[in-house]
């Protein structure tokens, strides 16, 4: 059997507090990759190693494992489940073959699970639904399994549902029987009985539910469906495997993560129904990729999803694609078109690290020794210009502005925020020319307040901070065409150039475009970067410029002239005034905003948004937990998680998901 028949690749995703990493633990306990089980609400979880991550009982990076399971190889990827800390999802799901996908029982499908669910798809990753918590009161398994198919536009396909006949138990309706987890050796021990009673009923009514699914989406089944032929049970696992990897279907599965319930059938399912990397969507389009770049088929190509510094060390976390690379090789790295050496090489669990000599296709693995590499870039054995395909980042909608005590502590905390920023590519950090204050942006006030946690204590400089500030940008709603032109002396000589540009919007969130109708060459060139900086610059409001087309129309002399420096200023110029002219508005940053309650604050709940001028989307109530869905401009948020707290007695919870930038109101 080869390799890729037996390993899976897999991210852990869900919405927070769902319990992904109470479930990856489980995954660690029941395949003996850990003896002893750590929760997260007493910040002992494996998965969640970092100090900060302890004290707030959240995951803030992506982890990497593997574990063993009857046979196969399980490289597990443990995401956030936080908005601000949503670049750790995307590169995780960027190399991973498959996905598990946790919903709580009992709040549904929330808003950061149709992010993480949307960020699968966009992958092309078959996705494992396990509906956690069906043990707490509230929960509904039913309801979520309809959601499912209503709000996310996919077969549900139920493999084990909720006993109605034993506490405890979950009903396998792939193999006719009632699973219960022995509570003695936490879940370890999982016994099998016949369905009883109401079990036996569900049975016989839900495995019919699933061989007509399974008939609806694979004419193997239905052929045999329609002759009123018997389906055997690995004949529709096959099915179900199939609709999986088509994406037509998603198995689901249920239990409680924390009561040890329902995890080692997901755990097969893993095995049955995700695919190997050789079947992965994003296996074949490397394939594809390289086939068209020339590459050879055995050629070694890597992806860096991660970086990480631990002090001034270096850590590369790859996926490899393709090929084979062993310790102290010599790769070429694309964007960088020349070659680094991998001094050390090491499969990952958590914060611990085992040395390998060589990683082969399909492994996610940690490098050394790579000093110039960044999130996104492709490595080779050989040379290649070959770029594959870099993840998609969240741009910053908070900023920050930092005052140290001294130029030197200013110096010390640069040096660190551009390490910080070369890990997450959402951070910004840079200097504000008007005020000379180090300013740092991200994606949302726990973001920030994570990021200068950290900053204060590798540092061991005292600094003082602001209060976050909303990112505005600003775009323009007409089209304006301007003409610049230059004639300046300096240092003796005279530069002039005459250049002439169209401004006009483009659809709200398809970001900018600069075209040129001037030939190609090295003038034409210089004008473009200088629309470029334009653009970065802002109009009237000094915001950088979202969603506009800069059309370049002429480049020309003036005067009998033209010299480099002329085209800038005037490309410049001619820039400044047809942004003026087109009518620019501001642009602010929209939230979507969700929250949790008991039903006897939705109206104070109601009435706070009301405050924040937010507009109310969907007010769902039931006898147990009610949600309220709304959008708000992020400038009216500041301050919401402590007047929410007030409102309802520290019973409602919220998420912040950035929506788009639009039109201040």
């Amino acid at each position: 059997m080869k390799k890729h028949d037996i390993s899976r690749n897999i991210g852990i995703i869900a919405h927070i507090d769902a319990g992904k990493t109470t479930l990856t633990e489980r995954l660690l306990f029941y395949s003996h990759k850990i003896h002893k089980l750590g929760e997260v609400h007493d910040g002992a979880a494996t998965m969640d190693y970092l100090e900060e991550e302890q004290k707030r009982g959240i995951t803030i990076t992506s982890a990497c494992t593997t574990i063993q399971w009857h046979g196969t190889r399980i490289n597990i990827i443990d995401t956030p489940g936080h908005v601000d800390f949503n670049v750790e999802v995307e590169r995780a799901l960027r190399v991973c073959d498959g996905a598990v996908v946790v919903f709580c029982g009992v709040n549904g499908i929330e808003s950061q699970s149709e992010t993480v669910w949307r960020q699968a798809r966009k992958y092309g990753l078959p996705r494992l639904v396990f509906i956690n918590k069906t043990d707490r009161p509230g929960a509904d398994y039913w309801r979520v399994v309809g959601d499912i198919g209503d709000r996310l536009g996919v077969r549900p396909v139920p493999v084990t549902v909720p006993s109605l006949a034993v506490e405890g138990g979950v009903l396998h309706l792939l193999r006719g029987l009632v699973l219960t987890f022995d509570p003695a050796d936490q879940g370890s021990t999982v016994h099998e009985q016949e369905p009883r009673g109401a079990d036996a009923e569900q049975l016989e009514a839900r495995r019919r539910e699933f061989i007509e699914t399974l008939a609806d989406l694979d004419d193997a089944v239905m052929e045999k469906y329609l002759g009123e032929e018997d389906l055997g049970d690995e004949e529709l696992r096959a099915a179900l495997r199939r609709v999986t990897l088509s994406g037509q279907a998603v198995p689901v599965y249920c239990g409680s993560a924390l009561k040890n319930i329902g995890v080692q059938p997901l755990m097969n399912g893993v095995t049955h129904f995700l695919p190997s990397p050789e079947e992965s969507q994003s296996h074949a389009r490397v394939i594809s990729r390289m086939e068209e770049a020339g590459v050879k088929g055995d050629q070694f190509v890597g992806f860096v999803f991660k970086v990480l510094f631990e002090g001034a060390h270096k850590k590369i976390f790859l996926r490899v694609y393709n090929g084979r690379v062993a310790e102290n090789s010599a790769v070429w790295n694309s964007r960088l078109e020349r070659f680094e050496k991998i001094h050390k090489l090491y499969t990952v669990h958590a914060n611990r690290f085992e040395p390998i000599p060589e990683a082969r296709d399909g492994e996610i693995v940690l490098a050394t020794g790579l000093k110039e590499c960044v999130t996104g870039d492709t490595l080779f054995t050989g040379k290649s210009d070959l770029r594959l395909e870099n993840i998609d980042v969240l741009q910053p909608v908070l900023n920050v502005a930092l005052v140290p005590g001294s130029a030197s502590d200013t110096e010390k905390l640069q040096a660190l925020l551009e390490r910080y920023c070369i890990e997450d590519p959402t951070l910004r950090s840079f200097t504000d020319e008007d005020t000379d204050q180090l300013i740092v942006a991200g994606l949302g006030e726990l973001h920030l307040e994570v990021v200068l946690e950290r900053l204060r204590k590798e540092s061991g400089v005292a600094f003082r901070y602001g209060n976050p500030q909303v990112i505005f940008r600003e775009t323009v709603e007409a089209a304006a065409e301007a003409e610049g032109t230059c004639r300046k002396l300096i240092a003796d000589n005279l530069h002039r150039a005459l250049v002439r540009v169209l401004v006009q919007p483009r659809e709200r969130g398809t970001g900018n475009a600069v075209v040129s109708d001037v030939p190609a060459g090295n003038m034409a060139n210089i004008a473009l970067k200088a629309i470029e900086d334009a653009l970065q610059a802002g109009a009237a409001h000094g915001c950088v410029v979202a969603d506009a087309e800069a059309r370049l129309l002429a480049v020309s002399p003036f005067e009998d002239g033209l010299t480099e420096l002329g085209v800038r200023m005037a490309a410049l110029e001619a820039m400044k005034t047809a942004l003026s002219q087109a009518s620019p508005v501001l642009l602010e940053p929209i939230m979507s905003v969700e929250l949790r309650m008991p039903p006897e604050y939705v109206g104070d709940c109601v009435n706070l948004l009301g405050a924040k001028n937010a507009r109310i989307l969907d007010v769902r109530t039931g006898d147990f937990d009610s949600g309220i869905t709304a959008m708000a401009p992020m400038r009216q948020l500041f301050g919401f998680s402590t007047e929410l707290r007030s409102r309802t007695k520290g019973k409602a919870f919220y998420s912040l998901v950035f929506s788009r930038y639009d039109v201040v109101g």
